[in-house]
């Protein structure tokens, strides 16, 4: 059972309880190892970036997490390629609250690398959500966008004005919980790509897994303020749905073919 908890390491607290009797006390943790989220950009190596196919035309799923409209939000787009899940996404940021809390991340660095837009405004418009759906629509399959109920109503209108069908996840943190095994799997074979994203480097180890009594998992934030993961939230928003809607592109691309 101790050789099994390499290739399934989220039973190691039944394991050292139960087998070990040595339960374990700290009941947070990463969600991957940092070698594992480098691995989101790159090879084994540590140095050759990984390759990222061409997804033009390509099915995708929409990931939004637009609760904290005072600070960070992020949208993103999910293809599966193969065994990987491949993540395209960016975010926005107010700027009066890179003012007033003073984060030690290079916000303003990956502003002008093209992963953040810098907003000048009281809250973020959901304007700035829309249009970044509305762009990526013409490059890629993208018709279904996965939120969270969080300005719900706002959210729903601006995008079903523009054509999307928007999916709600009303408790998100029971999906943590569904799909947390799956998720670390993904990581630890290597099969989520962000390319090379420091933002999303950040945002993914800025997350703590909470373990409940009943075991239930959660994602929460390492620092409430200075610790964002609106990233991570949105990729798992999307994560949530991807079976159901990018195997359509299999199936559709499997009747093509002449048999």
């Amino acid at each position: 059972q101790y050789k099994n908890l390499e290739n399934d390491p989220s039973n190691r607290e039944n394991f050292m309880t139960k087998r070990m009797n040595w339960p374990e006390v700290d009941l947070t943790k990463a969600v991957a190892p940092w070698e594992e989220i480098m691995r989101t950009g790159y090879e084994e190596d540590g140095e050759t970036l990984r390759e990222i196919p061409d997804l033009t035309h390509k099915v995708a799923v929409g990931g939004l997490d637009y609760a904290s409209i005072k600070d960070f939000a992020s949208v993103g787009l999910l293809f599966k390629h193969r065994e990987n899940y491949i993540w395209k996404t960016h975010s926005f940021v107010r700027k009066g609250f890179l003012d007033k809390v003073k984060l030690k991340a290079p916000v303003y660095e990956w502003a002008e690398n093209g992963l953040l837009t810098i907003v000048d405004e009281p809250v973020i418009n959901i304007s700035h959500i829309v249009e970044w759906f509305v762009k990526m629509r013409e490059m890629y399959g993208v018709n279904t966008i996965v939120a969270d109920t969080f300005r719900l109503d706002l959210v729903k209108t601006a995008l079903e004005a523009e054509g999307f069908t928007l999916l709600y996840i009303r408790n998100p943190k029971a999906i943590h919980s569904l799909l947390a095994p799956r998720v670390e799997t993904l990581f630890a074979n290597g099969q989520i790509i962000f390319g090379d994203n420091p933002l999303m480097r950040w945002y993914t180890n800025n997350v703590y897994v909470h373990i409940k009594k009943d075991g239930n998992k959660e994602y929460l934030k390492k620092d409430e303020f200075k610790r964002k993961t609106d990233g991570f939230q949105a990729f798992i928003h999307a994560l949530w749905q991807a079976d159901n809607i990018l195997e359509e592109e299999v199936e559709f691309m499997l009747h093509e073919i002449d048999f």
